[in-house]
């Protein structure tokens, strides 16, 4: 096989797995800039892109409506036939400069052949090499350096090839986005607040919303029931903290909806942060439980 076929059939196999445009372009650009470094004679390089498109119009076929996502619309060559053709086509050809170098008669003859040319006598049908996950390797996943890194590691140690890896893996972190997609769904409500606080409940997601509405319900409950100001707490993000023992962070952005209502009862009562922070060693947490107060969220309004 001459040295261009098989330049071709190589192209073949690479666009055999790939669908972007700006990849397809570039392979197809790299073999032009072979063929312009092996002949410094633009008329000379005809026969040789020639050679490679005809590869790639055997292994893909123009069809007359757009089957495949690589696949462009056009109606240049002979005949001006309306087709879809594989992208590759649209930059497996010379520059206008070389064009003019080679002639009108010759560019019009070879314009014709890059559209039309097809073999009298097809010995071989030349399918489209599909890529498998068994023939891929690590480098193809597009992982940055310390992951491809830990990830071999993680396969040397396991003992399986990267393709079950890798169907392990996708198992794994699908069935936890489901799990997580459950859990969001699943009402907290009648959980009790010690188990709820629990290492049970501890990565729930609903947990820390939960908790903190029963937080500001007990810190209501205890203000309401109190007849000095010395024994109420304002409700803060630090206090509905500490009988939650979620993070700050999320606390944070809990309160954000409840705002309006914290506001209008801590003005009730007259609390500002310093009321929190009289009698020197004073801990929420160990005048109100929280547990005992709030025994599960039936009781929260």
């Amino acid at each position: 096989m001459a040295k261009w076929d098989e330049v071709g059939q190589e192209l073949v196999k690479k666009l055999g797995s790939v669908k972007k445009e700006s990849t397809i372009q570039k392979l197809a650009v790299a073999v032009v800039e072979q063929i312009r470094e092996s002949y410094e004679e633009p008329n000379s390089r005809r026969t040789p892109l020639s050679k490679v498109r005809k590869a790639v119009l055997e292994a893909f076929p123009d069809t007359e409506t757009q089957e495949h996502s690589y696949q462009y619309f056009t109606n240049k060559g002979k005949g001006n036939i309306e087709r879809y053709q594989h992208l590759a086509l649209k930059y497996l050809t010379l520059s206008a400069e070389e064009w003019d170098a080679v002639g009108d008669e010759a560019r019009q003859h070879w314009k014709a052949q890059q559209q039309d040319s097809k073999p009298e006598q097809e010995i071989e049908t030349i399918q489209p090499v599909q890529t498998t996950l068994d023939d891929m390797n690590i480098s193809q996943l597009q992982l940055d350096a310390d992951t491809q890194a830990v990830v071999e590691a993680a396969i040397a140690h396991s003992g399986i090839s990267l393709a079950d890896f890798v169907r392990k893996a996708c198992q794994v972190y699908a069935k936890t986005i489901t799990g997580k997609v459950k859990q969001f769904s699943e009402d907290l409500t009648a959980v009790s607040t010690e188990e709820l606080k629990s290492d049970t409940y501890k990565t729930h997601p609903g947990r820390a919303e939960e908790l903190t509405r029963r937080a500001i319900y007990a810190l209501e409950v205890h203000n309401n029931n109190c007849t000095e100001k010395s024994q109420k707490w304002m409700i803060t993000q630090t206090a509905i903290q500490s009988l939650t023992g979620s993070k700050p962070a999320t606390i944070k952005a809990i309160l954000e909806n409840y705002k309006t209502r914290l506001d209008d009862h801590n003005a009730k009562h007259e609390l500002n942060a310093y009321d929190n922070r009289k009698g020197g060693g004073r801990q929420i947490e160990n005048e109100i439980d929280l547990a005992a107060l709030v025994p599960d969220g039936l009781v929260v309004v």
